[in-house]
Parts: structure tokens; C-alpha cells; sequence
């Protein structure tokens, strides 16, 4: 091995094929790809039409004619259930650089005494270290386009403000999806934790189901989040109708119910199930939310009602002539070194339409009509 791992990956055919293989055994899910699919915008009209709003949208939302931010690289780990940030550039810092580089010397002066196994193990132990920036890279868009979806299609709207885009452009207001969103009726109680004795669950899934039929849509799934799948299992009307089998012996109610045994039941009277969306997001303050709104019940009546709006940011079409490139999902990742040291980049134009808008309706059981 005459050449150190970080100077192999310096042309494109290299860097791409560390970027692209590495991510097939991350961790690190892109997400929406299961909930929809891509449609290309050659020409950036539907990108110009967003750009009246925020620019480059996902990631950091930034300003189209302006720089990157730059910041600090964040701590290894700290990918996990990240609200990704379009448009961001770090430097690798210089402590993770001296581990890296001292961990390749160590192998080098070893690896004769090493088995072929032993090497094999090592050497990847040294390449997931090295990776672990460009793999925040590959990912952090893909994490803000999976927390944009999740946010429309739970919430009918789409938000970038100060909390949820450090750094980045603060949209005045929402952008709507277009989705029907209404509000518990008047008679309803209101689902919190305060009312789990006197909650109507099932009331209040017919009444959603029958406003879908109103529209001619049969609804396939029922989504809600974590915090709110953990009320309908806690509500007393369901423990009590439910009960529990416990070998021979029927309780009259049970203590605690799955969203399994709920979906069960819910089938059995003639209801679709119900999935829980359990993705996570973490604020820039550190603040872990759930990407999907809480105190939502969305009916949806179709299996894909979104589709991925892609384009092709300026630096694929006129490259920057010291900086080598690669692709992840139309991601666009950077590397490149000056003076000053290391850096990695990305960007990626992308926004998710809600094509199937009507096959959707959010009902919020926090509030209801007076």
C-alpha cells in the first residue's frame, strides 16, 4: 500500500467509489426514498418557483447567491436523527486528521505481523474513521428532505424558521402542501394524557375515515407519531375492549396494549391500521423533536402521495477546478484542500411536492371545534 488512504481518494473514480460503497453499509438510512419517488427539473422551473420563497431549499437554506456557512464538524455520532442542513461545508478538523493519519502509520508498521483476516479488519476499522465526515455529508441533506416530508404530510405545511435553520434563510411564513386539515368535532375530547379515560379513539377513526369516503377515497393507513400512538394504547376505551388473552384466562381489560394487538382489533371492526412514524430530528440546540407533528392522525388513502423534485446544483454543470466531486442520491459531495486544511461540502437542490394531496387527511386531536 505505497499510497495513504486520504491521497488514493483525491481523484474522482476513487472518491466516488469511497463515498457510494461505504454508504451501502451505513447506518445511516436516506429515508424517503420508501415514501417517494424523483422527478428531475432540468430545466429548474419548479426550482424557480421555490426560489421566490427560500432559495436552495433543505439542508441549511441559503440565500442562491450565497456562500455556504462554514462551521464546526460535528462530533462522531452526532448524524443520528439530524434535521440535515443543504448547503453546509466543514473543515475536518486537525485532531481527527492526527488520529487518522497515526492510525495508518500504526498499520503500516504492523501489518507484515498481521494475518490477512487481521489485516482485513484493521485496515476497515481506518477507512469507517476516515469516512465518517464525508458520510455526514452524503446523508445531511436526505435527513432535512425525510423531516420536510414528515412535516407536510403530517401537518399540511412545510417550515424553515430560526429554530429549525440556524444560520440559514427564515421563511416568513409556512408553505402550504395543499393537504385537508381539520380539527376534533365539537362533542370529541381532547387526546392528552389528561383524558386517556374518557378518549373515544374509535369515534374519532370513523370520523376520519368517513370525511375520506365523503371524498371517494378509501384510507389504507392511519400515521401518527410516537407520543401519540403511546395515547391510543393507553386509552381506556381500547384497553377495555381489547383485553388480554393470558393462556386460558380472558382479562376484562388490559394493562397495556401494543400497536400491534390495537391494529388487530381495529382490522377485526372494519378499520385500517395504524403506523407509527418514529423518526427523530435533532435541533442545532441539541433538542430531539419527532419529524412527524404529535397530536396528528393522518388518513392516507394512497401508498406514494409525494414525489422528490430534484435538480442539479451549478457546481455539477461548471466544476470548481481544485475540488474533486461525487454524487450520493443527487447529492452533490465535495472535497477539497488549501493552506488552511481539509474540507468537505455539499448540496443538493431538492424539495418533496405532495402530488397525491388529496389521498390525505390530517385530523389534530388537540383541538376541536367550539
Amino acid at each position: 500500500m505505497s499510497k495513504k488512504i486520504i491521497d488514493l481518494i483525491q481523484s474522482q473514480k476513487a472518491f466516488d467509489a469511497f463515498v457510494n460503497e461505504n454508504m451501502k453499509t451505513s447506518t445511516y438510512k436516506i429515508g424517503w426514498d420508501k415514501e417517494m419517488s424523483v422527478e428531475y427539473e432540468a430545466s429548474k422551473a419548479f426550482q424557480a418557483y421555490t426560489a421566490d420563497y427560500a432559495a436552495a431549499m433543505l439542508g441549511t437554506v441559503i440565500d442562491k447567491h450565497a456562500s455556504r456557512p462554514k462551521r464546526d464538524m460535528p462530533s462522531i455520532g452526532d448524524i443520528t436523527g439530524t434535521l440535515a442542513r443543504l448547503g453546509d461545508e466543514w473543515q475536518i478538523d486537525n485532531d481527527r486528521l492526527e488520529k487518522y493519519f497515526l492510525m495508518e502509520r500504526r498499520f503500516r508498521e504492523k501489518a507484515a505481523t498481521y494475518s490477512e483476516t487481521k489485516q482485513k479488519e484493521e485496515y476497515a476499522k481506518i477507512v469507517k474513521y476516515l469516512f465518517n465526515p464525508y458520510e455526514l455529508a452524503a446523508i445531511a441533506p436526505h435527513r432535512r428532505i425525510l423531516a420536510n416530508y414528515w412535516e407536510g404530510l403530517s401537518d399540511g405545511q412545510i417550515t424553515v424558521n430560526v429554530t429549525n435553520n440556524k444560520d440559514g434563510v427564515v421563511w416568513s411564513a409556512p408553505i402550504s402542501t395543499g393537504i385537508n386539515k381539520s380539527i376534533l368535532r365539537n362533542n370529541d375530547v381532547l387526546w392528552d394524557a389528561a383524558n386517556l379515560a374518557t378518549m373515544d379513539v374509535l369515534s374519532v377513526l370513523r370520523y376520519l375515515s368517513d370525511k375520506a369516503e365523503e371524498a371517494g377515497k378509501t384510507v389504507q393507513k392511519f400515521r401518527v407519531s410516537r407520543a401519540t400512538s403511546a395515547l391510543i394504547c393507553q386509552s381506556k376505551m381500547l384497553k377495555d375492549l381489547i383485553g388480554l388473552n393470558i393462556g386460558k384466562i380472558k382479562t376484562d381489560s388490559s394493562p397495556a396494549l401494543g400497536i400491534d394487538i390495537v391494529n388487530q382489533y381495529l382490522v377485526a371492526v372494519d378499520l385500517a391500521p395504524i403506523e407509527v412514524v418514529k423518526e427523530k430530528g435533532v435541533l442545532s440546540d441539541g433538542t430531539a423533536i419527532s419529524m412527524f407533528k404529535d397530536g396528528r392522525v393522518v388518513a392516507q388513502c394512497a401508498d406514494k402521495v409525494a414525489v422528490l423534485k430534484v435538480s442539479d446544483p451549478l457546481e455539477a454543470e461548471d466544476p470548481i477546478p481544485n475540488k474533486v466531486y461525487t454524487t450520493y442520491h443527487d447529492n452533490l459531495i465535495s472535497q477539497w484542500r488549501n493552506d488552511n486544511g481539509r474540507y468537505v461540502a455539499y448540496e443538493m437542490w431538492a424539495f418533496p411536492v405532495f402530488t397525491g394531496r388529496n389521498d390525505v387527511f390530517i385530523l389534530d386531536v388537540t383541538q376541536k371545534e367550539s
